[in-house]
């Protein structure tokens, strides 16, 4: 049957934020991984096959400083990453991308006037780019230009000098000081959410994308104490977050409405086994499948990966399956845009593994393939 523009339209604006981004991004069939690394040179580039879930011999694509977090521009074929530079600030770089051989072109590098960027992302119009520096505490916003390319000053919020900012939490091995651990945009374009690890609070940007500047001064939402927020992400139907707190290995669902967060009650659950002492445990990364029906974690030291089924009129989770990741220190697990399967980037063991997962069920295969990379942290299909 043939479908009348106007249908199309209706049916891509339906379409869940993910699948919507990697439409515009031309994410259909791919043909590689990029792997952001450590201890490496910069970016490497290895062969991705969507029907076995396998990844070839990576190779060095482009030298960078320590890219340790990737977004895409949501129309164009631009690649960002967080240079999370082992001294002094970090900075944000920008690379054009060929979709054919994923080939990098460099489109520049920006100061993120902060040291140790760990997030970036892109607002969903490609106007604007973030930037959440976790030892400088603060957050770096810019505006693009038409290429793409990270266009200077930073509009800069720095958690020492405002108001918006609270207290440290209790763990004072690490909350020394504001952390600011992610910037992820809310599925309307209007606001910037960033979790502060060491203050135990999600900070709120009102976001004018593409103006100058680019966000407005945050709202702060309290997570409890000594819980360290690290990572969240939207469900699809835009009422609920879930944020992973790094500190007490827990996730908790949030109600969103219009700027604010208005935590569920009785909605935490713990990211480690019953009955770990979470000693030597951090919790990680969240994730969700594009339909907003399961939800998936991964705990550090206990190197755990867990399946959440997600209730559809309450939002709770409830523990489905549980699983090892096959490496240590997973810092990035990440559905591949088939779904077909979820990798896990392990920084510690220099492995990326490589899990069936299937999109029914969100059932994931009991024994991952094994592929060797040098301090793999972060992923990106091209």
């Amino acid at each position: 049957m043939k479908m009348s523009r106007r249908g199309f339209v209706a049916g891509v604006a339906a379409m869940p934020l993910a699948l919507r981004q990697m439409a515009a991004a031309g994410i259909r069939d791919p043909k590689y991984v990029l792997l952001g690394t450590d201890k490496g040179k910069g970016i490497y580039r290895a062969a991705w096959n969507a029907a076995t879930g396998e990844i070839g011999q990576p190779e060095l694509a482009i030298e960078t400083d320590r890219p340790t977090f990737f977004a895409r521009h949501p129309k164009k074929p631009v690649l960002y990453a967080a240079n999370e530079s082992n001294s002094g600030d970090g900075a944000v770089s920008a690379f054009r991308v060929d979709e054919r051989t994923a080939q990098l072109q460099a489109l520049g590098k920006v100061s993120t006037q902060g040291n140790g960027p760990c997030y970036v992302s892109v607002d969903q119009n490609g106007r604007s780019v973030f930037a959440a520096n976790y030892g400088g505490g603060s957050l770096a916003a810019y505006n693009l230009g038409g290429d793409g390319s990270v266009q200077e000053p930073a509009t800069m919020f720095k958690c020492n000098d405002n108001a918006a900012c609270g207290v440290t939490g209790p763990v004072t091995d690490r909350q020394d000081a504001a952390h600011l651990h992610c910037a992820v945009v809310s599925p309307d374009n209007h606001y910037l959410l960033v979790c502060n690890l060491g203050e135990d609070a999600i900070e709120v940007f009102p976001l004018t994308a593409g103006e100058k500047p680019p966000i407005g001064d945050p709202v702060r939402f309290a997570a409890r104490a000594g819980s360290g927020p690290r990572h969240l992400v939207f469900h699809p139907n835009g009422k609920w977050v879930y944020c992973i707190h790094e500190l007490d290995c827990t996730i908790d669902v949030y109600e969103w409405r219009k700027g604010t967060l208005t935590p569920l009650g009785g909605s935490k659950v713990q990211t480690a086994a019953p009955g770990a002492s979470l000693t030597g445990f951090t919790a990680c990364e969240v994730i969700m499948d594009t339909r907003g029906r399961f939800l998936y974690a991964n705990t550090r030291g206990e190197n755990s990966l867990v399946v959440y089924r997600i209730n559809e009129k309450t939002g709770f989770l409830t523990e489905q399956q549980r699983v090892q990741t096959g490496g240590t220190v997973t810092r990035l697990i990440a559905l591949d845009p088939s779904w077909q399967w979820l990798v896990c980037m392990n920084q510690g063991s220099s492995s990326v593994t490589v899990f069936s997962h299937n999109p029914k069920t969100g059932q994931l295969g009991e024994k991952p393939r094994t592929f060797a990379a040098d301090s793999p942290m972060c992923v990106e299909w091209i």
